[in-house]
């Protein structure tokens, strides 16, 4: 499943929008509306950072984040449960 998918998802479950992520995240509005529309790919798996602030508001724990640096471009298999 696309990380975009999983993450868009996610903030539905939750009842949060875009904008609470991308203030939790430290990002831009803008940035979460390009990454969930796939106009831009998820970050770098580097990006350990930006990984634990979305993981943090989107409650993942950090070994079952879908983005958690193994995460391709492509998508991650599944979502969370």
């Amino acid at each position: 499943m696309e990380i975009s998918l999983v993450i868009a998802r996610r903030l539905k479950e939750m009842g949060l929008e875009q904008r609470d992520l991308a203030r939790a995240a430290q990002v831009t509005e803008s940035y979460i509306s390009q990454l969930l529309t796939r106009r831009k790919a998820p970050p770098a798996p580097d990006r350990t950072d930006l990984y634990d602030k979305l993981g943090k508001v989107l409650k993942f724990p950090t070994a079952s984040w879908p983005g958690w640096p193994a995460c391709s471009a492509r998508g991650v298999e599944e979502a969370p449960g």
